[in-house]
This record gives C-alpha cells, structure tokens and sequence, in this order.
C-alpha cells in the first residue's frame, strides 16, 4: 500500500473514530447498571439532547409498609462539564418532577440534576408516604453514581417537595445545602387547615367553582394521606411525620421561602412575627387559619421559626417588585393573559454566616383564590446555590443528634415514626445493606474532607451512647465495615 493511501486511510478512520465518541452520550461510558444487591439500580436509557446527556433509570425502594417498589429518576449532566470536571456536584429535586428545561439550567452550572420522574408504571406517591422513601433512594443512588462528588449534595423542592427538602435534610449526610420553597413544616396543622375549612367546599362539584378554589382542588391531597395516617389530625403522627419534630437533625444551611399571602401552606405554621394582620373580608363566613385555634396537636403547637437557634438565623422580608400583579383565578386557569410587563429576576438575599436564612415575600394578605402566592414574583437562589456548590461543608454539620440519627438509621432503630392505620410503625429505611452503606458511605465521606472533620466525628460518636462499630472509631475501622457490605458491581 503506498503511504498517501495509508494517510488516508488512518485520518479516515480518525474521523470516523471522533464523529462517533462526539455521537456517544458522555454519561454512556459512566453510568451503568448495578448489580448484585437489593436495591440495585438499571439504567433505562442514555441520550443526547443538545449539550446536555439525560438518562433514566429504574430505581428500587421499600414503601412505608416494607414492601419492595420502584421508582424511576431521571439524571440530566452537561456533557463538556461532566469530561472535564467530573465528579459533578449533586443537586436533587425532590418529590415533583424537575422537567428538562430546569434541570439544564442547574446542569449548566455544573450539577448533576437528579430528579424522580412519574407515568403509568411508577405514578407519584403522597409526600407523607411512598414519595418519602422513593425521595431517599434517588438520593442514595445519586451519591453511589462514579460521576458525582457526594460530599457536595444540594437539596431543593417546593411546596410538597418542600417538605421534602426538610425531611431529606434530616435524615441523610453529607447534605450541603437546601433551598425549600413553601414548605409544608407543619402536618399537623396543614391538614387540620383543610379539614377546618372542608365544609365551605363540599357543595361544588368542580373545585374550581368553590369559593377557595385552589383549596379545593388540593384537598384530595390530604385524603390520600389519609390512606395510610390516621385522619386523626391531633394525632402524634402529624407531629412525627412534620419537620417541625425533626429540626434537631437539620444540620445544612438551609434557605426557606415564604409568601405572606400564601392559601395553601399559610405562613402561620412558620412564624409568628410575620404574618399580616388580615380581616378576610372577602373570604367565605367561617373561614379559618388561627394557627393556635387550628393546631390541635399540643406538640405541634409551635412555629418552625421558633424552633431555630436564634443565632443561626437570617431573616430577610422581600417587599412587592416592581411590576407585581395579583394572579387571578383565570389567569391560573390559563383563561386570561398575563400582564406584558412583568417582575424582573431578582437574587434573593441571604447571609453566609448562618445555617437558616428565611426569605419572606410580603404580599399582605392571601385572597381567596391564591395558590402558594397571591402575587407574581421573580426571585432565583442562584448566588446561594453556587455558593454552597463550591464550598466545603463545614464541620459543624454534624452534630450529636445528627449523629444518632445516622446510627439509628444503620441499626434499623429510628425514633420518632409515627403510626400507620394498620399499627404499625412506617418504614423510613430502603433496603438494609443500602441504608447501612449510605451511612457508613456518608461518615467517610466527611471525615475525608479535613482532619478537624475526622476529629469531630471521633469524639462525637465516643461521646455517644450507641456505638455499632465498636469504639474507639476509626476511618480504617468503617472502612472495614464499609467492605463487608455488599458492594455495587458495575455491568457496562
């Protein structure tokens, strides 16, 4: 063969070689199958979508009965970040499903955007129930994923997937960060709200015919709870099952968003000293929000905000923007258009010198046909997010009820579940090798990141009093435990 043609021949080949990796998703060659324990995770697909590589996968978990199901998650990278900066943070929207276009908005600051994903064969569960424990295992699987840096897990959601954000915060580690908007704090409360003001709604046939409209068309929410939790609301269990009986395990900086004219998740449940001082004129005769007269559970009859130390708080009220405009109830419905002018985006303030910064938006009272907010708003946690993406968790995040909490967790010996209708406990832990793996996993994790980590790690748990690894604790010593764990095999 002569050597133009050998030439030819090998750039050819080059070409061919280049067009095709530039072909292959990025996450392809990464993300694979798992096998070999219970609660292994398959990968459904792996394709291009402009600059970005979206996967799903079929995840397992145990329902609150203890039951095995399976969820599906679905994973978005940008694939030039993810070449050339892997491992890739973790940023999870819990609960509802996080659509493309957002999840490559975060994937392009360089995340790896996790988020459940629902049809016919895997539907959205209750917040409260199996939505929970899907939550956690998409979180743990996410941290198992050889792309991402599980030191570095930020948490987000809203509304139920608020709540989420909360209740995730409180049982897994290393968390980073969290950004909740309108979270539901307090179930207790929350569903004794609807059921207070249930009678002015039953006498419509379509919700939105109702005099609280987005009210009633929310309510089946709490009758699907009721499945599952006694609809009992002074129940302990609506204490247990809220954030408010979990805030000692709450650790991470978290930035919380609240609407004062929020009729969904009313503010009353989060403070005190920032609800407007409201007549509801124009709301139907009987109806009711008094947190203290609503509250009938004695334990969850406290505001989450006065359940924080008050040195770790950032509060910052947001008044109207310019171009605010009340939603109505046909705009909502799509029946009317937006104003052409509309609020520009704006970074929400927050303080890096505190675990908890509260973002309040001002908008006087709720109307009667309000969802989460009676206005429009425009306001991004970007500057925090990015913040906390790039920062090293500090050693303060792990605390001593935190650490029990882990070790309950590993020793199938949570505290604090509330009761099922059937009697018994719910199940909060997926399968046990995942869990204990997770825990260990997270230990390690964060005793890597200095040694006044691993310091801090050492004497809490020799301070405690429960201690499955034996004592004193080492990272050689949960490195062994970590090894006789079933391990993830990895199938391309």
């Amino acid at each position: 063969m002569k050597p133009r043609i050998v030439c030819r021949v090998v750039v050819t080949t080059l070409c061919c070689w280049m067009v095709l990796c530039a072909c292959v998703p990025a996450l392809e060659t990464t993300l694979t199958d798992e096998t070999g324990f219970e609660g292994a995770v398959s990968v459904l697909s792996v394709e291009r979508q402009d600059a970005f590589d979206v996967a799903l996968a079929r995840v397992p978990y145990r329902d609150i009965y203890g039951a095995a199901q399976t969820g599906i998650a679905r994973v978005v990278v940008h694939r030039q970040q993810l070449q050339e900066q892997a491992p890739l943070p973790i940023f999870c929207h819990v609960h509802y499903e996080m659509g493309i276009d957002g999840a490559r908005r975060w994937a392009e600051q360089g995340w790896a955007v996790f988020t459940a994903v629902y049809n016919e064969e895997a539907p959205i569960a209750v917040s409260v129930g199996d939505g929970n424990n899907l939550a956690r295992a998409i979180i743990q699987w996410a941290r198992r994923c050889a792309f991402t840096d599980s030191t570095r897990l930020h948490l987000d959601g809203g509304s139920q997937g608020g709540y989420m954000v909360l209740a995730m915060s409180a049982d897994m580690f290393p968390v980073t960060s969290a950004t909740s908007d309108a979270p539901v704090v307090n179930w207790a409360y929350n569903f004794n709200y609807f059921e207070a003001n249930r009678p002015l709604l039953e006498d419509y046939e379509q919700p939105f015919d109702a005099p609280l409209p987005v009210m009633a068309a929310v309510l089946p929410l709490a009758d699907m709870s009721y499945v599952h939790f006694t609809d009992d609301v002074s129940d302990d269990a609506w204490y247990y099952v809220s954030p408010v009986s979990k805030v000692s395990y709450i650790t991470n900086p978290t930035m919380i968003l609240f609407g004062t004219g929020d009729m969904l998740v009313p503010m009353e449940q989060m403070s005190r000293k920032h609800v407007p001082d409201c007549a509801f004129d124009t709301f139907p005769a009987g109806y009711q929000r008094d947190f203290d007269a609503v509250t009938l559970n004695d334990r969850a009859r406290v505001p989450f905000e006065e359940l924080l130390p008050e040195e770790q708080v950032f509060t910052h009220v947001e008044p109207l923007q310019e171009n605010s405009y009340v939603i109505t109830l046909d705009m909502r419905l799509g029946k009317e258009e937006h104003p052409e002018k509309r609020p520009e985006p704006i970074e929400r303030k927050w303080s890096q010198e505190h675990q908890w910064n509260l973002y309040y938006l001002d908008e006087g009272c709720a109307l009667p046909f309000s969802d989460h907010f009676t206005y429009a708003w425009n306001t991004r946690p970007d500057s925090y997010v990015a913040h906390y993406r790039d920062a090293t968790p500090a050693p303060d995040i792990l605390t001593a009820p935190k650490l029990e909490r882990l070790l309950e967790r590993y020793d199938d010996a949570l505290t604090g579940l509330p009761a099922l209708n059937n009697g018994a406990e719910v199940n909060r832990r997926n399968f046990d090798d995942v869990e204990r793996r997770d825990v260990i996993a997270g230990l390690l994790e964060y005793a890597s990141l200095s040694e006044a980590h691993a310091a801090r790690l050492r004497e809490l748990y020799q301070a405690g009093t429960r201690k499955p690894f034996g004592a004193p604790l080492s990272g050689e010593m949960l490195q062994e435990r970590l090894d006789t764990l079933t391990r993830p095999e990895a199938t391309p």
